[in-house]
């Protein structure tokens, strides 16, 4: 790693925050050191966006001060913060669909000439801002139809380009990525540290922060727990730090796997990309999912979802062949999903209670009329099973972090009773805290019998949560792997190559 120069670049002293009656930050002290890349740590609603928020000038501090270039700010405004350098990567993707990939890499800072855009400068500006992050787009394509990873490296390509950038917040950006592309955005990193930039790196994988970061700063409840070097901690220290408790649960299971077939999946193509995909699913399965950028990860999902049309082969939900033609006919079946993009479940305008109940209204209605007192009484378990912070079961799911969300659509198809549950990549964006509970629960729901199909982009979690991985290599089925030869390197192997150790490809030398 890098030297790192002793004076901060950035120093936030006592930055206090509230929204309504909740302190979201609580006399938080942070400093960022130029060239450095700095990790920000702390579970789900420790303060960490709203941080990010106060530097980018979306939000103004109740009180503390802001110093940074050796001038002193009370707060900061939107044009003060890009004026000063400072470019943020949400976490939440702001890609304008109907737009083109071209069009949104220079989206505010359209190039004119003679008062007339400039479709030539803008597609060669468009072109650099790729290229610097190695990536390939057609950059007349509609942003819309691109996939969740593709949209992401376009917003970490637009925050790179234009002006003269001296921070760049980067918050849970590998979320949706691979691990090629993980490694290609680390070596951009490094070399932006190396010129002298400052990156300020929140994330939920410890690996990645151990990998790319040279201090670590822990919040948790919006306050400030320390800073530490990364060279001189473990990852139990962090979590310790974030938690303020040791993580006791572990899922090192005997696979308690039944001889039923639940799911059998059989020559199964789509127009979105899957060819030929066939494998079974058990009663007490975890079966993982795995594969690179490509590999056709969601499409399946979606397809066992019937979000997406199968163009040919069959499916049997225990034994009986079933058409899904929408997503209704997965949920009569018993089979819930919680996507990969959250917004795709999420109803932020709707209360936790509504976001529950919304897939079992049978549940908690009659005649046509719902029973609120039904409602409450029926999610409560389910809240405090999952531990979902909030003041109240009526509060809008919009105002909840990231990973509070996604606990309560997961709490939507424990209502409803699904036996299969799909998770498309749960635990993107979660922290370690929220991470282990969802373990826990997929831990008891397959040891009550119940199966779940899930795909992930961190391999760490399938391997230590799988009884089988299934992975796939550009929308084929590589290989079900088993027993012994799940290993993070037999995976990776076969999600790069889609060919085992023990399968000389054609072509190659014997």
């Amino acid at each position: 790693m890098s030297a790192v120069a002793a004076k901060p670049l950035l120093a936030m002293d006592g930055i206090e925050k509230a929204f309504g009656g909740v302190r979201a930050l609580r006399g938080v002290e942070f400093a960022v050191r130029p060239g450095e890349v700095h990790a920000l740590l702390g579970e789900n609603g420790a303060g960490k966006s709203t941080l990010v928020k106060v530097l980018a000038g979306v939000h103004s501090p109740d009180a503390g001060t802001i110093r940074y270039l050796d001038h002193k700010f009370g707060e900061l405004s939107l044009s003060d913060s890009r004026a000063l350098g400072i470019r943020v990567i949400y976490q939440q993707l702001s890609i304008v669909s109907h737009l083109s990939v071209s069009e949104n890499l220079v989206l505010g800072r359209e190039h004119r000439r003679f008062g007339f855009l400039n479709a030539r400068s803008e597609h060669d500006a468009a072109q650099a801002a790729l290229d610097r992050l190695g990536v390939s787009l057609d950059l007349s394509r509609p942003a819309g139809s691109l996939r969740v990873a593709e949209k992401q490296l376009i917003e970490i390509a637009r925050a790179l380009s234009g002006g003269d950038v001296r921070l760049i917040l980067m918050d849970e950006p590998t979320s949706s990525l691979g691990d090629r592309e993980v490694e290609r955005l680390f070596e951009v990193v490094r070399g932006l540290r190396d010129e002298g930039i400052a990156i300020v790196y929140i994330s939920h994988k410890l690996e990645e922060v151990f990998e790319i970061a040279d201090r670590v700063t822990v919040l948790r409840d919006g306050a400030t727990i320390g800073t530490v070097d990364i060279a001189e901690s473990t990852p139990d220290d962090l979590i310790e730090m974030m938690v303020g408790r040791r993580l006791g649960h572990r899922i090192d299971r005997t696979p308690r796997t039944r001889d039923e077939v639940v799911l059998r999946v059989a020559d199964v193509w789509t127009a979105t990309g899957l060819e030929g995909i066939t494998f079974d699913l058990h009663e007490g399965e975890v079966l993982g999912i795995y594969g690179l950028l490509g590999s056709g990860r969601t499409e399946l999902a979606r397809a066992l979802f019937g979000a997406d049309p199968i163009q040919r082969g069959t499916i049997e939900v225990r034994g009986r062949l079933v058409q899904l033609e929408s997503p209704i006919d997965a949920m009569e079946l018993g089979i819930g999903l919680v996507p990969e993009e959250r917004q795709d479940a999420a109803f932020p305008l709707l209360s936790i209670r509504e976001n529950i109940t919304v897939a079992s209204l049978d549940k908690v209605s009659r005649l046509g009329w719902l029973l609120p007192a039904r409602e409450r009484s029926m999610i409560r378990p389910i809240v405090d099973a999952l531990r979902v912070r909030a003041p109240s079961p009526e509060e809008l799911l919009g105002k909840l972090s990231g990973g509070n969300q996604q606990k309560v659509i997961v709490g939507r198809w424990l209502l409803r009773g699904s036996s299969i549950l799909i998770l498309d990549d749960p635990t993107a964006g979660v922290d370690v805290g929220a991470k282990d509970e969802l373990y826990k629960l997929v831990g008891e729901m397959v040891d009550g019998g119940g199966s779940v199909l899930m795909s992930s982009s961190e391999l760490p979690d399938l391997l230590r949560l799988a009884d089988r991985i299934l992975v796939l290599h550009e929308g084929r089925l590589a290989e079900v792997l088993t027993g012994a030869r799940i290993t993070a390197k037999e995976v990776l192997r076969l999600a790069m190559s889609g060919h085992s150790s023990a399968v000389t490809p054609p072509g190659s030398p014997a």
